[in-house]
């Protein structure tokens, strides 16, 4: 299965925000990126969260996504968009995927493999971030028995995506409250082969007894930032 992959584009009107992010490139960028995918025929798009940023009012923000939206919507390639902690203090989990029709993450499954879709966009109390929020450290996956469950069930290798950071190599304020408890089961399970994050803008890579972990770097620091993931 070929994926296109991109993170962190953060596409809004801004020029220039927290000094090093060159927002208003993001979206010539994702144009650029769903071209190259189409050359190389992927199967499935996954775009890892924090798609747009924050506007000063929401009419913009929506205009935004609609413009990222109309890209994707050209594309014949099926893409599963994850929300991530910028998403969702701009926007409600409905609204977001009412104008991204079609991107709302499912779990791929083949005879071979199977992809598992995380949203980490949750406070560790249990709330799901809403528009208007900020801390984005404070971060939590609280299905983990439903995790559990679905891992159990999987077919052949499994392979997990999210927003947020697990891996214990990235820095902590970056990484899920509850990450050490996620780990424990992904390895136990023996079936989890990768997982694939954005988040951590710099981007990074390790790995831990038998799971690659994935940090891909951020669209909107780079030149441009999209990759093609083979599993």
């Amino acid at each position: 299965m070929k994926l296109g992959i991109f993170t962190d584009s953060h596409y809004s009107s801004q020029k220039v925000t927290c000094g090093n992010r060159y927002n208003n490139k993001s979206l010539e960028k994702i144009k650029t990126a769903y071209a190259y995918f189409e050359s190389q025929k992927c199967d499935l798009v996954v775009c890892l969260g924090d798609l747009v940023d924050k506007e000063a009012s929401h009419k913009k923000e929506v205009e935004n996504l609609k413009k990222v939206a109309n890209i994707i919507s050209k594309s014949l390639i099926k893409t599963i968009c994850l929300m991530g902690n910028h998403d969702a203090f701009a926007f409600t989990e409905a609204e977001f995927y009412e104008i991204l029709s079609d991107c709302k993450p499912e779990n791929v499954k083949t005879e071979e493999k199977t992809l598992l879709f995380l949203d980490a966009c949750y406070f560790k109390n249990g709330n799901h971030y809403l528009p208007g929020d900020t801390d984005w450290t404070d971060t939590f996956y609280p299905q983990v028995e439903a995790l559990k469950e679905q891992i159990d069930e999987a077919i052949g290798d499994v392979y997990v995506f999210l927003h947020q950071n697990i891996d214990p190599n990235i820095r902590e304020d970056h990484r899920l409250y509850n990450s050490v408890e996620i780990n424990d089961l992904l390895h136990e399970s023996g079936k989890v082969k990768a997982v694939y994050q954005g988040h951590y803008h710099p981007g990074a890579e390790s790995k831990h007894g038998d799971i690659e972990y994935f940090s891909f770097p951020a669209m909107c620091e780079n030149e441009n930032a999209y990759y093609i993931l083979n599993i």
